[in-house]
């Protein structure tokens, strides 16, 4: 078995975080969002993360931490979201490319999985098998692909319906046995970007879909609110303070915070906030903030903001 993670979205709704970041490189918790899904991955299985052109120089520096896996970046020839082949598109491409002939897990590197992939692939059996979450509401299932599960199976995918059938929704984590990665390449020339797509036109051909169900966290981080929710969870109610953290004054540090390496915070009330490496806050109000790289921030009151690398914000 084979692993592609996908990784080469531009995720224009969540700039300035991601303008120059790519969102599986957003800090999540302690870590990068893909570093994740990587370390649940077994270390037996072949991983291959496509991103594009713009964010190849970051995916290599990060790939510098899994040295001891099998991990190759491969980069599509991309450069702005315009020309991107999108989701299924770029599955085929690295499959053609790769010249992939095994069963094939696929993953979008997005995506938070809080369940084991081990057992995942344990409940793989020769059909595709999808990974599915209950999100509970019918309103929020119209954002996904909406699963109708009978015996274990998949009865019916719809792919973000108008009138969902269930609140089970497929979470961006799959596995395709090798003798449907042919049907990908086929499905993928006539949409490219309609990933739930392929599971509907497998099912016209009459293949069987089975399901895995979970019930741990899963979060799709698609809009700043996800990112902020999925962090506050993930964190609690504790302070993550790395290697060169400088805490001066008074602080009053509540809720989940993360102060990232060389970081210095002084006189300041922090709520809910990431702080990401060598920032300077001082005399500052934020809750529900994220502080990307390098930022000096001075005499702010800030909620709900998402502030771009290297910003110099004084009042």
């Amino acid at each position: 078995m084979k692993c592609i993670i996908l990784a080469g979205g531009f995720a224009t709704r969540l700039w300035p975080l991601t303008e120059n970041k790519a969102k599986p490189l957003l800090h999540l918790k302690d870590k990068p969002l893909i570093s994740h899904i990587v370390e649940q991955i077994p270390k037996n299985i072949e991983i291959i993360v496509s991103t594009n052109a713009i964010f190849e120089d970051a995916f290599y520096k990060w790939s510098e931490n899994f040295t001891d896996r099998n991990l190759k970046i491969f980069v599509e020839d991309s450069a702005s979201d315009e020309f991107k082949k999108g989701a299924l598109g770029a599955t085929a491409f690295v499959i053609e490319k790769e010249k992939i002939e095994d069963d094939l897990m696929l993953l979008a590197g997005d995506n938070y999985f809080g369940f084991s992939m081990q057992d995942f692939i344990s409940k793989f059996n020769d059909n595709p098998l999808l990974a599915a979450y209950d999100i509970k509401d019918l309103n929020l299932a119209r954002k996904f692909g909406v699963v109708v599960k009978r015996d274990g199976k998949v009865f019916e995918f719809q792919e973000k319906p108008e009138e969902p059938k269930s609140t089970l929704v497929s979470t961006g984590c799959y596995i395709f046995p090798q003798k449907n990665l042919e049907d990908i390449i086929n499905y993928a020339k006539e949409k490219n970007d309609d990933l739930g797509g392929v599971f509907e036109y497998l099912m016209e051909k009459g293949q069987a879909i089975d399901v895995f169900a979970f019930d741990e966290k899963w979060y799709d981080i698609g809009s700043f609110e996800a990112y902020l929710k999925a962090n506050k969870e993930l964190i609690g109610d504790r302070v993550i303070s790395n290697e060169g953290v400088n805490k001066t004054g008074e602080n009053k540090l509540i809720g989940g915070i993360y102060l990232g390496k060389n970081s210095t915070i002084n006189n300041c009330v922090l709520e809910d906030t990431v702080i990401l490496n060598d920032c300077n806050i001082d005399n500052c109000v934020i809750r529900k903030c994220v502080i990307d790289e390098k930022c000096t921030l001075k005499n702010l009151d800030l909620s709900h903001k998402m502030i771009r690398q290297g910003s110099h914000i004084e009042k």
